[in-house]
């Protein structure tokens, strides 16, 4: 059932219309969310070319003295390292841009966590990319977790299993 949808909303993602629009929208939404203004510290992914965008986020964050991590695949977990600046960051695990350094986050206290998601159910409930990397990170590791995603792909269920983990929060245009 998940396949199906992952394949479903993928597509529909593909298609978004007015994106840079909508980009903007959830941008202001995130940079006036009144979790991540309190923490002022971020995890955030950096984005594909059809998800919402993050590279927007993560120059206002870097900008605004946040303190940013990114993820970065090690074998089959994701590690999130501190990010200092755009050029830190490098073609990686399937071509997704990943920091460089060595400089692993051990810490996630008080650490908002903006979470990607191919769609979302109204319970916060995501699918991503099949791979479990986000909830392996979230079973391990207590964070506020918002989702970001197009008010297209939220959906009813998405037929969570055990191992699923919800997000707080979602964050759409």
């Amino acid at each position: 059932m998940k396949e199906v949808l992952r394949k479903k909303y993928l597509s529909i993602r593909k298609e978004i219309d007015n994106k840079e629009l909508k980009d903007k929208e959830i941008f202001n939404k995130v940079i006036h969310n009144s979790k991540v203004n309190k923490s002022h510290k971020v995890l955030i992914y950096v984005s594909l070319e059809d998800e919402v965008d993050t590279l927007n986020l993560i120059k206002y964050f870097l900008d605004n003295s946040y303190i940013v991590g990114v993820p970065k695949v090690n074998k089959d977990i994701i590690e999130f390292h501190y990010l200092n600046s755009l050029e830190e960051l490098r073609e990686g695990y399937k071509g997704i841009l990943e920091p460089q350094n060595a400089d692993v986050i051990k810490d996630f206290q008080d650490f908002v966590c903006l979470t990607p998601g191919i769609c979302f159910d109204k319970m916060g409930y995501r699918i991503g990319y099949g791979k479990g990397y986000y909830d392996k990170f979230f079973s391990k590791n207590q964070v506020y977790k918002i989702g970001l995603c197009y008010k297209e792909l939220v959906i009813d269920n998405v037929f969570p299993n055990k191992l699923d983990i919800s997000v707080d929060e979602i964050i759409t245009d």
